[in-house]
């Protein structure tokens, strides 16, 4: 199995260090785990959005965490755990251009994008779920899904993470989603990321896999690559969703999955996971 998505407790919104989060993998039988801790945020991004401090680790930090990530791989090879150094960028507008020179100084193997901010509401935050009220929730839809084609465009990622996430709370248009899921996989088709099966949204108030089944056919239908994570952010979830992800992918017509080492894409069969 593989988990190419994982938090730390330096995100400030996790826990767990990264020794656990392999020991963890090491019971599980995830045999490749990615490290994929929220890049250092843009400051005059960061000055923007309430409550930044607490959605990605500071910059201070990020050589401390590669380094972390690095003796984490030493004590995978002695348990049979393959670890890889990841990143997750949050990739709107004000942030790409910071995000891509940061990670360009640093040996990542797995570098996943992201949208967790509209304008200045980090909407995935329970704590400001309140702001969905100022929304027509259609056209929250609409315009998360522009930001996050944008996102894929940019050449920062290699894998776009948990690709609705604007569904997390379960505020979902009423009008039919499959025009709006064709355009978004054709969109994603044209840059050439791949899109993660995020088993996160199985622990969320959506209570579903990110992406929905109807968004993963069409990901599949447009010749969308894959990958699976968990987006564990405690030790208890790492490997979290695996037969849910598999029996999703198997559904639409997935039968491989792609795993990242030195930003290079291999595949590797379902039923080899």
């Amino acid at each position: 199995m593989i988990d190419l998505h994982v938090h730390t407790w330096r995100c400030r919104h996790a826990c767990g260090d990264p020794d656990e989060y392999v020991r963890a993998a090491a019971e599980r039988g995830v045999r490749t785990l990615a490290f994929t801790e929220h890049l250092p945020l843009a400051p005059a991004f960061a000055a923007l959005v309430p409550g930044a401090e607490k959605y990605a680790m500071p910059a201070d930090e990020l050589p401390a965490y590669v380094a972390d990530v690095s003796s984490a791989r030493e004590l995978g090879e002695t348990l049979g755990v393959e670890v890889l150094l990841g990143i997750e960028a949050d990739l709107v507008p004000p942030a790409v251009e910071h995000a891509r020179a940061t990670i360009a100084g640093y040996p990542f193997d797995i570098v996943l994008g992201s949208i967790h901010v509209i304008d200045d509401w980090a909407f995935d935050d329970p704590d400001r779920v309140s702001r969905y009220a100022e929304w027509d929730i259609e056209g929250l839809w609409e315009r998360y899904f522009a930001e996050l084609g944008a996102a894929a465009a940019a050449g920062v990622a290699d894998v776009i993470a948990h690709a609705d996430l604007v569904k997390k709370f379960g505020y979902v248009p009423t009008t039919p989603l499959g025009d709006l899921y064709r355009r978004v996989a054709d969109t994603l088709s044209r840059t050439g990321v791949a899109v993660e099966v995020n088993t996160a949204g199985l622990r969320k108030p959506c209570a579903e896999l990110y992406p929905a089944p109807a968004l993963l056919a069409e990901l599949h239908r447009a010749g969308v690559p894959i990958t699976i994570g968990s987006d564990a952010h405690d030790p208890a979830d790492v490997g979290a969703g695996r037969d849910e992800a598999l029996a999703a992918l198997r559904a639409v017509g997935y039968r491989s999955v792609l795993v990242y080492r030195q930003r290079v894409p291999e595949e590797v069969g379902l039923d080899e996971l």
